[in-house]
């Protein structure tokens, strides 16, 4: 199994899996015949099987039962249990990442790589872009907009709003991300709380 990484608050509870597996193998894991069914006649293409499959997976192994994904109309996931009422769902290349919550919440995984970078522009405030131009090195640069990124997705889940604007709408103030893992961020000119890990080359935003 590649369960890598457990979080756990008074009322949270994030678990992150490392994909290694393939789509028989995790069916096996997860042994739901019914849900393996629903999944298996909902989508036919094999690695959104996958992480299906492992997202329920996780929802198991936190709660210690299984219990079907389901989504409202705007695509939200949600599961019918009165303890977690609250679940938010991420995906990278690498890893899934699932939380279940007493209140409401929203995470993300990414992996910090060129591509926020080098599209920051398309999802940063004027204050965000002068953080990140003023930021000297490359790969800081780059953990900068994926933070960014990252943490606006999270926000967005958090929120459930449609049609809230990255690029406007939702600001991440400056912070030193070498020494701080908490960090405020506002939507609307709501503030939010958000948490910030980094787990090898990946990194998870937690916003609450």
């Amino acid at each position: 199994m590649a369960l890598i990484k457990v979080i756990e608050t008074e009322s949270t509870k994030i678990a992150i899996w490392q994909i290694e597996e393939e789509v028989e193998e995790i069916k096996n894991i997860l042994d739901e015949r019914a849900i393996i069914k629903n999944i298996e006649s909902n989508l036919s293409n094999k690695k959104r099987q996958r992480e299906q499959l492992i997202s329920h997976l996780l929802v198991k192994l936190i709660i210690g039962e299984a219990k079907e994904i389901k989504h409202h109309s705007n695509g939200s996931p949600y599961i019918d249990d009165s303890e977690n009422r609250h679940i938010s769902i991420s995906h990278s290349r690498k890893s899934i990442a699932v939380a279940l919550s007493k209140t409401p919440i929203g995470i993300d995984i990414e992996e910090i790589n060129r591509k926020q970078y080098q599209l920051y522009k398309k999802f940063t405030t004027q204050s965000e872009q002068k953080w990140l131009e003023e930021t000297e090195d490359i790969y800081t640069k780059q953990l900068t907009a994926a933070i960014i990124w990252s943490a606006k997705e999270a926000i967005y889940k958090l929120a459930n709003i449609e049609g809230l604007l990255f690029e406007s709408e939702i600001e991440i103030p400056p912070f030193n991300h070498n020494t701080e893992s908490l960090f405020k961020a506002t939507y609307r000119g709501k503030e939010v709380s958000c948490q910030l890990s980094v787990i090898g080359n990946q990194i998870l935003v937690i916003s609450c």
